[in-house]
């Protein structure tokens, strides 16, 4: 196995929230499946296909403004009504994701990366993604416990307590198809804030100092 590391940044962003009709409310950070999503998108997967990986996502933002969409809705065959929908956006994102998979796979999305000419997004398709640094990092190491400083975290429910403060959050992951439908995969997180003084145990930690939470 070898870990992929990106910094990335966002001018706006949506992470839309599912059910979420008339208001798009936005997630703090993109959530697992979103983050795979892009993966498998740079590694050009085919549909359906799917590289097992880990994921930890850390970031922050500037601010949250609210920007208008005209939302299309289909009554019966043909019929089309529209709708003012407002839209929560996020303002100058940076984002630290690590990424855990496969040797092959994780060379492969690097060169991709690294030689490509394309662009990415990550949550809405005009999110675009500025990647400021991508590099593979060695095995990191395991420290006793520490305090989220850096950046705001999702971290899973398992690497927790019950005193531990956050915003509690039940986040899709990967996906199966049944009955020609998408059955999610969910993990429970916390999403808790830089500098909030919450003391995590057994965090992993990469060589640049930078934590790790994995979701699996």
């Amino acid at each position: 196995m070898a870990i992929l590391k990106l910094k990335l940044f966002q001018e706006t962003a949506c992470y839309k929230k599912p059910f979420t009709f008339k208001v798009a409310e936005t997630y703090p950070l993109p959530p697992y499946s979103t983050v795979i999503g892009m993966f498998h998108k740079i590694i050009g997967a085919k549909p359906g296909e799917y590289f097992p990986m880990n994921i930890s996502i850390q970031g922050e933002y500037e601010s949250v403004f609210n920007n208008y969409q005209t939302l299309r809705m289909f009554k019966g065959k043909e019929k089309v009504t529209s709708m003012p929908r407002n839209v929560h956006q996020l303002l100058n994102v940076k984002l630290l994701i690590h990424m855990q998979a496969e040797e092959m796979i994780v060379n492969k999305i690097y060169k991709n990366i690294v030689e490509g000419n394309e662009t990415f997004t990550l949550g809405r398709n005009e999110d675009m993604v500025r990647v400021d640094e991508v590099k593979i990092i060695s095995t990191p190491e395991n420290i006793e416990y520490g305090y989220i400083k850096k950046y705001n975290a999702y971290v899973p429910i398992s690497q927790t307590d019950f005193l531990t403060n956050g915003i509690n959050y039940k986040l899709n992951t990967t996906y199966t198809i049944q009955n020609d439908l998408r059955r999610w995969k969910t993990v429970d997180v916390k999403y808790i804030e830089k500098n909030a003084n919450q003391e995590i145990e057994n965090i992993l930690q990469d060589e640049d100092g930078d934590y790790i939470f994995w979701y699996n």
